[in-house]
């Protein structure tokens, strides 16, 4: 429950009237034979997440205010990243909050996010009346409200952790009944954005909607729905009543869209590492393979390494329905054609938002489905509307198009518009006129007559009311006689089918329920249309009616197949369940994992018959793909008989047993996952779980098995090095697992065992190859193995040897015999490698800290990069005696010019580090006050030079906070949001890229600025900048023409803000800052990198 006592928040301030929105129509590339107009702009509305229409045409619009001010984000509060995984309801994330941030009953409550009504009195397209229809939603764990819904005279309005039913009862545009119909959403923070949202009107008369990945935690009658870490999409009846889970693995389903035959898709968005969004089918029980810890896995753990995101290929994990396509950068909005308005061209269109953060490449993507199985393909994908930051995208009665824009940015201007495209000359103008009367009237009092022709209406809306009020009215006979009609349209007999589905849902008998299907289980099953016959498998399903569908699973439709399983499967046990498993197992066979669509029909319909006897018995069938989906089916029922598995020969089928055990977990079957560390298998996801096995059960033969793992010369290297480093934490193995990141503490234990395990395998591991050689032999000193010490004074003195693997030696020699260590280091200040010299003196100044502060004097001195900058970090950690004064000393170097560029920034990190002397003290004061004011970057300047390429590749990839691959790609990777970065090495400066990260709007990247000008004769023209000159600037306007004003012309400009977020380099330290910089700068033409330099 919500606190009662939550603070009456402010009352935003909008932005003023202004004719911005006019204008920024001429910036838009609105299709041809269109016209875009403006609805209501600022102040009227702002922050626009979501909007929707009502039958009338009012528009209610989901507004936040509560960006970053209460809607938080983990990527700017680390220090709680731990609570949030391991937050299991929402009441856990309400205490984390509180104990990080005490004041957050005040801070976090500010502000608030509200549903706005504008309305359109006068019929002239332009809202010319607003209301708030409801605020005051700003409880710290609320928010953001991000769907809305009119339906019936409510509004349904999703805002963690609710689902709302609003009703405005007067008539005054203020809701005046407030109800709560389900609570417990939002159990976890995970990124802002990632909200329950997408509310939908199902074929069934379901609401639908979604959440990211930020969980749930519902209790439903005495039940609980539970996925703390998931996105999924749920439904329920319009009172609240029979909330279930309709599918699940999702990290941000924005918005959903039904077909016009009732299959129910979204557009997922990615994460941020080189993935890409996911075009999903969303199929009953389905899951996608997103799990939200894999966010914080600095390559996103099974997410990419199994590649979850992927489109359906050979090999991929079984158990996910993955998506048909990679499309979109940012989906958001999404709505699908309702059959008028546009025009029949139209027909079968789904028209996809994607939200850039910027408007000059965002915009209203178009396509379709083509049947591809039981599933679907996406086919004429085009942009439609473009230039544009859209959210959401609605159909209104009136045949019109409305677009919802944010104007610019991420976190919102206090801006927003609601734009409406129309077709000029529509030639369904008739159509358009009719539905417009039709949609607001009462179609519980139209004669059955009327109803039985409007199942067959040109506009989905009016089919699906019709439909409703016939299933309202009890109209069965009406209903089969369209259903049975095979001269009737296809879409009048499917929705027929539909509606009698609601009737026999109402039924509390299942022998009531039989008879009020009776014609689609005997008659319907044998139709003519494969589609017909499908519907009727989805219906009896549902209603759990078995008759009827044994036949459905005999057909050679894969679609009617598919629902014929799924139906059996919700249907649950009954009469012998081998007959079912038996006949789904033959499917599966033909299918042979080709289809996944059909291969998750077949796992629920073998799950749903909970033989665990028949499941286990499949492991002797002679098709791998029978067995995976046996394997999954017993993952379903997390059963451990899923051992039975372990022992296949086909290296797939085993990897989804390894899956099942390892990542549900189930904790019995965990020893028998781990002896297969011994079994000579080579799959990397099957290694890393079964590594994970073994540590997590953490006994001493665990250990030794890992040990002699890492010795296998014969496995992966990756893998053996992830053996390692295991053994390397043996002692303290943490809080989040291994391999899924998930919450899964592990108390400490003893570090003997992991010691003892790693003595035995040395020998074999010290005559390995270099790479597993170098750490073992790093490890065992750090363990003190003292029989490591000749190994490693071999790497350390041998010239031949890499700089890294001599430097790696000279210290970890340091840790296990000091007195040998001494002379080698001494001996590698000779060095002709700069690396191997800097960690020499390092581990020198460790040994002999009376004559630290004269060596790494010296290092300050020498003339490569990494010595000095070593020196003045092993100065500021050591401090040995004297070593104030050379701190001083650099810093008067620096501050005479004649310390190198490439190590000012080390001066000024040593110098801080002895802040407390008044000498050391001053000089920082005197070089802060060197600064330019007037220079934005004078602070920033000393990251310019000396940074290291891979700890800023490590940053661009994986840094959470700043995320730079989630909007730019370089070296083949990342997002398409902004621009590409590979040659900018070649191109720009390293103050330009400095420029770009610090101050991101100085200078926008060419073709991502988008202006508007104002000429002196009063024109105005909007575009994306081209080109500047002293004479003229130059855009490309909409439709990708060049136009070019003379200077003298311009009267004045208006430039849109870089959708870089504009506090990036306040998640980075100086030094992160540096090796970005480094980085950015090294990369070339071909898509590769410089490195270091």
């Amino acid at each position: 429950m919500l606190h009662a006592e939550v603070p009456e928040p402010e009352v935003p301030q909008l932005a003023p009237a202004s004719d911005e929105g006019e204008k920024a129509i001429s910036g838009f590339k609105v299709p041809e034979g269109f016209k875009m107009s403006l609805f209501a702009a600022e102040p009227m509305i702002a922050n626009p997440v979501a909007f929707c229409l009502d039958d009338l045409g009012r528009v209610y619009v989901a507004e936040t205010y509560r960006q970053g001010q209460g809607v938080e984000d983990n990527r700017g509060h680390n220090y709680w990243l731990i609570d949030d995984l391991a937050a299991q309801s929402v009441a856990d994330r309400r205490a984390y909050i509180l104990k990080h941030h005490p004041e957050a009953a005040q801070k976090y409550t500010q502000h608030d996010d509200r549903i706005r009504m504008l309305v359109d009195t006068d019929g002239d397209g332009k809202a010319d009346q607003d209301t708030v229809f409801s605020s005051g939603y700003n409880d710290i764990v609320e928010g953001t409200g991000a769907g809305v819904l009119a339906l019936d005279g409510s509004v349904y309005y999703t805002n963690i952790p609710h689902v709302w039913k609003l009703k405005d009862v007067d008539g005054d545009g203020v809701a005046d009944e407030k109800k709560s119909l389900s609570e417990g959403y939002g159990v976890r923070f995970a990124f802002r954005g990632h909200d329950l949202h997408g509310l939908t009107l199902g074929p069934d008369g379901k609401i639908y909607f979604s959440i990211g990945d930020r969980g749930y935690n519902i209790e439903v009658n005495g039940t609980r729905l539970k996925d703390p870490g998931s996105g999924a999409v749920f439904r329920c009846n319009p009172d609240g009543s029979n909330l279930e889970v309709f599918c699940t693995g999702l990290r941000n389903p924005q918005e959903l869209a039904f077909d016009d035959f009732g299959n129910l898709f979204t557009c997922d968005n990615n994460s941020d590492s080189g993935d890409q969004a996911r075009w999903i089918y969303l199929v009953k029980d389905g899951h996608t393979g997103w799990n939200m810890a894999y966010q914080y896995l600095s390559d996103r753990g099974p997410w990419n390494r199994e590649k979850l995101w992927h489109p359906h290929h050979e090999g991929q994990a079984a158990y996910i329905v993955p998506p048909i396509l990679n499309i979109s950068d940012g989906p958001s909005g999404l709505v699908y054609y309702p059959g008028t308005g546009f025009g029949k061209q139209f027909d079968g269109t789904f028209f996809l938002c994607d939200f850039r953060g910027g408007p000059a490449n965002s915009g209203i993507r178009t396509f379709r489905m083509k049947s591809k199985g039981a599933g679907y393909e996406l086919v004429d994908s085009e942009q439609f509307l473009w230039k544009c930051l859209v959210t959401d995208v609605d159909f209104g009665p009136d045949g019109a198009m409305y677009v919802s824009d944010w104007v610019d940015g991420w976190t919102g201007l206090n801006k927003g518009r609601i734009y409406r495209l129309t077709k000029d000359n529509p030639e369904d103008a008739k159509l358009i006129a009719e539905v417009k009367e039709l949609l607001p009237s009462d179609f519980t009092t139209k004669p059955d007559e009327e109803l039985q022709r409007l199942l067959g209406h040109a506009d989905r809306r009016v089919r699906m009311k019709a439909q409703f009020a016939l299933a309202a009215g009890d109209k069965l006979d009406v209903l089969k006689s369209v259903a049975a009609d095979s001269s009737q349209p296809q879409l009048a007999r499917l929705h027929a089918i539909w509606g009698i589905g609601q009737i026999a849902e109402g039924e509390a008998k299942i022998a009531d329920r039989v008879k009020t299907v009776e014609l689609l289980s005997t008659q319907l099953v044998k139709d003519e249309d494969p589609e017909v016959r499908a519907q009727v498998g989805r219906v009896l399903g549902e209603l759990r009616v078995i008759y009827g569908l044994p036949e459905l699973l005999e057909d050679e439709n894969p679609r009617v197949q598919y629902f014929a399983m799924i139906g059996l499967g919700n249907a649950g046990p009954h009469g012998d369940p081998n007959q079912v498993i038996d006949r789904v197992a033959a499917i599966l066979a033909k299918n042979a994992d080709q289809d996944p669509v059909l291969r998750h029909g077949g796992v629920m319909a073998m799950a749903g018959m909970r033989s665990l006897q028949s499941l286990a018995d499949l492991a002797n069938h002679p098709s791998a793909s029978v067995r995976i989906a046996a394997v999954v089916a017993l993952r379903r029922l997390e059963s451990p008989t899923v051992v039975r598995y372990l022992s296949d020969g086909n290296e797939l089928v085993v990897l989804e047993a390894v899956r099942a055990i390892h990542d549900l977990p189930m904790e019995s079957a965990l020893p028998q996952a781990a002896r297969l560390i011994d079994a000579g298998w080579k799959n990397d996801a099957l290694l890393r779980r079964v590594l994970n096995a073994n540590f997590r059960l953490g006994d001493p033969e665990n250990a030794e098995a890992i040990a002699r793992f890492a010795a296998r010369s014969d496995m992966p290297e990756a893998m053996r090095l992830e053996a390692l480093a295991m053994l390397e934490t043996w002692d303290k193995p943490g809080q989040l697992d291994r391999v899924i990141n998930f919450y899964r503490p592990l108390e400490e234990r003893d570090r003997e065992s992991a010691k003892e395990a790693l003595a035995t395998a040395l020998p074999k591991l010290l005559t390995t190859d270099e790479a597993v050689r170098n750490k073992a032999a790093k490890l065992a000193a750090s363990f003190g193995i003292k029989e490591v010490a000749p190994v490693l004074i071999g790497l350390a003195t041998d010239a031949k040897q890499s700089d890294e693997t001599r430097a790696d030696a000279i210290a970890a020699l340091v840790n296990v015999d000091p007195d040998k260590a001494k002379p080698i280091a001494q001996e590698a200040l000779k060095s002709d490698q700069p690396l191997v010299r800097a960690v020499a003196r390092d581990q020198l100044a460790k040994l002999m800290p009376v004559a630290a502060a004269k060596l790494l004097a010296e290092g300050i001195a020498a003339d490569s990069t990494i010595e000095r900058q070593q020196a003045l970090a092993t100065l500021a950690s050591l401090k040995p005696a004297g070593s104030g004064e050379i701190v001083a000393s650099a810093m008067e170097k620096l501050l005479s010019g004649q310390m190198p560029e490439d190590t000012r920034l080390d001066a000024i990190e040593a110098a801080t580090a002895f802040k407390d002397s008044p000498e050391v003290s001053s000089l920082l004061e005197k070089y802060r006050l060197s600064l330019d004011p007037a220079d934005p970057l004078a602070e920033y300047r000393v990251a310019l030079a000396g940074g290291d390429f891979e700890r800023g590749r490590r940053i661009f990839f994986e840094k959470t906070e700043t995320s730079c691959v989630r909007c730019h790609r370089a070296m083949g990777t990342g997002g398409r949001v902004g621009p590409e970065l590979d040659a900018l090495g070649q191109t720009k400066s390293r103050e330009y890229l400095l420029e770009a990260v610090v101050q991101p709007n100085a200078k926008i990247a060419e073709g991502f600025e988008s202006i508007l000008v104002l000429t002196v004769d009063g024109q105005t023209y909007s575009g994306v900048l081209k080109e500047e000159t002293d004479e003229a600037v130059n855009l490309v306007d909409a439709d990708g023409k060049l136009i070019t004003i003379p200077q003298g012309d311009i009267e004045g400009r208006k430039s849109a803000k870089s959708p870089m977020p504009e506090d990036v380099y306040k998640h980075l330290s100086k030094s992160e800052l540096r090796d970005l910089v480094q980085f950015l700068a090294s990369l070339k033409k071909d898509g590769s990198a410089a490195g270091h330099e």
